[in-house]
């Protein structure tokens, strides 16, 4: 009887194909799954050969709260946050990575379960994971952030976008929010062919408006050396600020001990960028550095998609950047690590 003949072979190698699968309980290399201070199910993508992690937490909005060496994370982590969720507390703030949408300026309305929402995740390969968001209500967008640690340099690759699963067109920029532990330097390239009169501006607040001064900016916490905005991330002489720049660069680092932390990005020359046109963004305190690449302004369509890919590097340094000139003198190493990673 043929038919049976052919039915056996194709159970055994049915059965073959099962037996030879990778095991789906199974972590997948690089990846780990654990309760990261008080989060189950968070996602550690490591890498022996760097001592690099990254610590992705999906029930806060998929944000990354650790990146680094095990001794030596870039990214500030608020005290008292450890374990709450938008379901078991009320008024708390977590740090770290996280994707928004703006633009900032125009005042969005609040849309809680793309910034602090728990995330769909799992693991998407060797050293990846997925994180992504319910649909959001007040926007019409769901957020998605596919990780990528690179197992030989430390490097973790973002694939950042929005989707518009509305039935209307909308139109909103990614905006990336990293806070990084404060006390370190940003280092800023300005746009020689700037539409800003000083190439950079500083926000202030005026009538209960925000806004940009790109005419005639100026702070003790900033210097601009050859052609490089560095600012200062303390409070000692302001207590708090934020500036902004339409650099065409397509990075920007951050300087702290002894390390630079690095954000490379695409930057459209072409592209609408609705805060005060600027591409990048730097908020400062005592306690953090707030470093923000944005996107331009996309419109989509319904069902329509946008991706914004990053890059982030960590150099590693002989001595501490305890001052503005001495952290302007890594530049140029920060532009050949850029320039290393394949776009």
């Amino acid at each position: 009887m043929p038919y049976l003949k052919r039915f056996g072979l194709l159970a055994l190698t049915l059965l073959a194909v099962m037996l030879c699968a990778e095991d789906p309980a199974k972590p997948a290399q690089g990846v780990q799954i654990q309760t990261y201070k008080g989060w189950p199910d968070s996602y550690i993508l490591s890498s022996a050969e760097t001592g690099i992690k990254a610590v992705i937490v999906p029930a806060v909005g998929g944000r990354v709260l650790h990146y680094g060496p095990d001794d030596a994370n870039i990214i500030f982590e608020t005290p008292g946050s450890d374990g709450k969720t938008l379901k078991n507390s009320k008024g708390f703030w977590v740090g770290g990575y996280n994707l928004d949408i703006g633009p900032e300026l125009r005042g969005m309305p609040p849309h809680p379960d793309l910034w602090m929402g728990r995330y769909k995740a799992r693991a998407n390969g060797p050293y990846s994971v997925i994180c992504e968001s319910e649909p959001c209500a007040a926007s019409g967008i769901v957020l998605k952030k596919e990780f990528t640690l690179d197992p030989k340099t430390g490097n973790l690759r973002i694939l950042q976008s929005m989707t518009n699963v509305s039935d209307k067109e909308t139109n909103f920029c990614l905006w990336d929010r990293t806070l990084c532990k404060g006390g370190g330097f940003v280092l800023i390239p300005l746009n020689p062919k700037s539409t800003m009169n000083a190439r950079w501006g500083l926000r202030y607040k005026k009538d209960g408006k925000e806004y940009f001064d790109n005419e005639t900016p100026a702070s003790p916490n900033t210097k601009i050396l050859d052609g490089v905005l560095v600012a200062e991330a303390t409070g000692k002489d302001v207590s708090s600020g934020k500036l902004g720049a339409d650099s065409a660069a397509g990075w920007i680092g951050y300087a702290r001990g002894k390390q630079i932390y690095i954000k490379s990005f695409p930057y459209d020359p072409k592209g609408v960028y609705s805060d005060a046109g600027n591409s990048v963004e730097f908020y400062w305190s005592p306690q953090v550095g707030e470093v923000e690449p944005l996107s331009p302004e996309i419109a989509l369509k319904p069902g329509a998609s946008y991706t914004f890919p990053e890059t982030w590097q960590l150099l590693k340094l002989d001595a501490d950047v305890t001052t503005f000139e001495q952290a302007r003198a890594h530049v140029d190493k920060i532009a050949a690590a850029v320039k290393s990673v394949v776009k």
